[in-house]
């Protein structure tokens, strides 16, 4: 009798063993990977996506209706069209944009001088340098040169919002050949940049570029912003020449870095508004 108890006893702790041993072993195989703890200390928690949220420029009135006119302007002009330039031979291009540097210089100073801005050209005041030229076809352009629209550009910057959007219309109403407009309030960047970004047609048919910045997000673009940018291009470049994705810890830094930017030229586009009337 007292055997048969026994029995019993080990045959129970068996089936409790054996239970326990699937339910572990069924809770391993099932279990969510982002549960998993690591060693080491090396695990990195997910990013809020609260504390960096999309950039956002609110425009007064006044200055979404010279945004909204000034695409339409452009717009109609087109007629549908891309703009595009006249050949895909760089070495044209570059003859052609040194003419059209000359014209753009002049125009630049011209309307910086009658809007209240500062004419601002690139350093030694050239051309946009032959192996960026040939990098951004190659990643940004899917290898179409006549895509390239900046081998000749210029900025004018303003203390405050109101200015650029003033310089827009005034712009437009004196006729210059503007083909492409690119308002990056309605149109935002990952990394926040704001600006006025236009494409024009000098008077020998090539298209050159002028940009119209807020002052403290053009010295910021210029120095920290534009350490930022390179890293994030180089690496959007490596993937592109490797033909592959971009990996996690890329997109990662990627985000860290634009997160950084976005703050702050968030905040510079806000004190820009401070004292317009609304």
């Amino acid at each position: 009798m007292n055997l048969n108890k026994d029995n019993h006893r080990q045959v129970y702790r068996l089936f409790v063993f054996l239970g326990l041993m699937f339910c572990s072993l069924f809770g391993f195989l099932f279990m969510d990977p982002a549960q998993e703890s690591h060693g080491g200390g090396n695990a990195q928690p997910a990013p809020d996506p609260s504390l960096c949220a999309h950039p956002s420029f609110k425009l007064t009135p006044n200055q979404l209706s010279t945004s909204l006119w000034a695409r339409d302007v452009v717009n109609e002009r087109l007629r549908g069209k891309v703009p595009r330039q006249g050949t895909r031979d760089l070495d044209t291009l570059y003859g052609e944009a040194a003419v059209a540097d000359k014209d753009l210089k002049r125009m630049t100073r011209m309307v910086a001088a009658a809007t209240g801005g500062t004419a601002v050209f690139p350093p030694g005041g050239g051309l946009k340098g032959r192996k960026r030229a040939k990098e951004k076809i190659e990643v940004e352009l899917g290898g179409d040169a006549s895509a390239l629209m900046d081998i000749s550009r210029s900025s004018i910057e303003y203390d405050d919002v109101d200015q650029v959007y003033r310089a827009l219309r005034f712009i437009l109403r004196q006729g210059y050949a503007v083909v492409r407009l690119k308002d990056r309030a309605l149109a935002t960047l990952p990394s926040g940049f704001w600006d006025i970004h236009l494409n024009l047609r000098m008077p020998n048919g090539h298209i050159a570029e002028l940009q119209l910045h807020l002052k403290s997000i053009r010295q910021y673009s210029i120095r920290q912003g534009h350490e930022h940018y390179e890293r994030i291009r180089n690496m959007e470049a490596n993937a592109v020449r490797e033909n592959r994705s971009l990996t996690l810890k890329e997109r990662a830094l990627i985000d860290r870095l634009n997160c950084e930017q976005r703050r702050f030229y968030e905040a510079a586009f806000q004190k820009g508004q401070e004292g317009t009337d609304r």
